[in-house]
């Protein structure tokens, strides 16, 4: 069985202890420790793109897809306890490209902050279509796509859609849910 190499952590790792022995050297901790992530994400992100890893195994290794009612009940449920993040993503639409792209940078800048509990889900609404239909009715948002979607408690904390899903959109809603 071949192990795959996951280079944004790899790179994360590097990076940051980079950063610490910066921090250590100047006496600005935390400023080294910033920048050693920023590097490591930096250079992971290249490194992922230079060897064939795409957002596609970020995906799967983040990012839930709903593909029944089932999984939109539990996405509720979970919401209880933890902020969840949707995107509804069209695959045949540009606009929904680039938005699936913003969603991504955010999860994975994201998801390695160990302050951060906000789980990812994904409803792919050509080939979900009445699950996605179903989101709109049971949340009262008016279906679009591409469409993210915050939910905490159950309910919907915030909503955006089209080229309005930037990566820095998506960060400013989650500084509300740092540990």
């Amino acid at each position: 069985m071949e192990k795959k190499v996951n280079h944004q952590a790899l790179w994360l790792g590097v990076g940051l202890a980079i950063g610490v022995s910066i921090g250590t050297a100047t006496g600005q901790i935390g400023l080294g420790i910033a920048f050693g992530a920023a590097l490591g994400v930096v250079i992971g992100s290249v490194a992922s793109k230079r060897t064939g890893a795409d957002s596609h195994d970020m995906l799967s290794e983040h990012v839930l897809e709903l593909h029944k009612t089932q999984d939109w009940e539990e996405v509720l449920r979970r919401s209880q306890e933890h902020p969840v993040l949707l995107l509804k993503h069209s695959t045949t639409c540009s606009v929904s490209a680039r938005a699936y792209r913003e969603f991504m940078a955010f999860v994975g800048t994201n998801a390695s902050d160990p302050r951060q509990n906000m789980q990812y889900r994904i409803v792919k609404v050509i080939e979900n279509r009445s699950l996605s239909h179903r989101i709109a009715e049971e949340t009262e948002i008016h279906h679009e796509s591409p469409q993210v979607l915050l939910l905490d408690q159950g309910q919907v904390a915030h909503h955006a859609s089209h080229g309005k899903i930037t990566k820095k959109r998506l960060m400013q809603w989650a500084q509300n849910y740092l540990l």
